[in-house]
C-alpha cells in the first residue's frame, strides 16, 4: 500500500459537510481506477441532496456505467448492514465474482442511529481485521468534533492511517507518516494520531518514528500537539524521532526548543 493513499482501514475526519464530501470523492475516484466493488450504507430517508450519489455529480464523477453493471452499489444502513459476518460474506461474493478489490464506505452518525457506539466500535475493530485479510479498503468517517478519548480510539482504529482536509497521516515502519499542513484546526487530530501510535509502541518498539518529509507547514499549535501527543511515551523513558523535516518545519522545531525537549531526537532536516 502507497503512502498518503486512498487504500485500507481509512478515517476521514471532517469539520464540515464539504470537507467530507471531497475526501469521500477522491476515495471513489481511487475505487473507481482500480475497478474496484464498491458499496456505500447510507439511511434510506437521506436527503437526496446529501446523498451518496449526490457527492458523486457534484464531483463530477460519472457513474452510471459502473451502477448498470452491479460495480457501485448504495446498501439500505439497517440493522442488518452492520454486522461483521455480513460485511466479510458481501466482500468474498464480490471478490468471487472477479473484482480484483472491494471498497466500502458510510458515516459513523449512520451506524450510531441503528446500533450503540460501544457495538460500533467493536465492528470497527473486526473492520480492520477484515481489510488486512483481504483486498479491501473501507472509508470510515466521523465528525471531528470527539472527544480526545474518543478520537484516540478512532485513530487506533484505522490502521491505514488518516485523512482530513489538509492533514494525511499514514503508517510507515516504527511509526507514522505527516503530509500536508497541521495547525490549531486540525491539531487535535495529529494529537490524538500520536498517542495511538505511542500506545501501540509500547508493546514493542522503544522509538516512536515521525516523518515529516512531506509536511509542509506546522504551526505552533501543531508543534505543541507533537510536544503533548508523545509526552507519555518520551516520559516513559522512549524516544521519538522526528525526521526530515522540511526547512519552515525544522525551523520552528528548533526556535521552539523542540530538539532539546526531552526524548526528542531530530534527524535528516531537508
Amino acid at each position: 500500500m502507497e503512502p498518503y493513499s486512498w487504500d485500507g482501514h481509512l478515517l476521514l475526519v471532517h469539520n464540515s459537510e464539504q470537507q467530507r464530501r471531497a475526501g469521500l470523492a477522491a476515495w471513489v475516484r481511487r475505487g473507481l481506477e482500480l475497478g474496484a466493488k464498491i458499496l456505500y450504507l447510507e439511511p434510506v430517508e437521506a436527503p437526496v441532496e446529501r446523498s451518496f450519489m449526490a457527492v458523486l455529480e457534484d464531483h463530477e464523477i460519472r457513474v452510471d456505467a459502473a451502477v448498470g453493471r452491479g460495480q457501485l452499489q448504495v446498501l439500505p444502513a439497517d440493522d442488518g448492514a452492520f454486522s461483521a459476518d455480513f460485511w466479510a460474506s458481501t466482500v468474498d461474493e464480490a471478490l468471487d465474482a472477479g473484482y480484483p478489490t472491494v471498497r466500502w464506505s458510510g458515516e459513523a452518525e449512520t451506524a450510531w442511529r441503528v446500533m450503540s457506539r460501544p457495538a460500533h466500535a467493536e465492528l470497527e475493530w473486526s473492520t480492520d481485521e477484515l481489510c488486512h485479510a483481504r483486498p479491501v479498503s473501507i472509508l470510515c468517517q466521523y465528525p471531528a468534533a470527539l472527544s480526545q478519548a474518543t478520537l484516540q480510539t478512532v485513530c487506533a482504529m484505522h490502521r491505514a492511517g488518516v485523512r482530513e482536509a489538509l492533514l494525511h497521516i499514514s503508517p510507515v515502519p516504527d511509526g507514522i507518516a505527516l503530509a500536508g499542513e497541521v495547525d490549531i484546526s486540525n491539531e487535535a487530530i495529529l494529537r490524538s494520531s500520536l498517542m495511538a501510535a505511542c500506545s501501540s509502541a509500547q508493546s514493542g518498539r522503544r522509538t516512536l518514528v515521525v516523518d515529516l518529509s512531506r509536511l509542509d507547514f506546522l504551526d505552533v499549535a501543531g508543534a505543541k500537539a507533537l510536544v503533548n501527543g508523545t509526552s507519555a511515551h518520551r516520559m516513559n523513558g522512549d524516544k521519538v524521532l522526528l525526521r526530515a523535516a522540511q526547512p519552515s518545519v525544522d525551523q520552528l522545531l528548533h526556535l521552539l526548543g523542540i530538539d532539546r525537549a526531552h526524548g526528542f531526537i531530530l534527524k535528516g532536516s531537508r
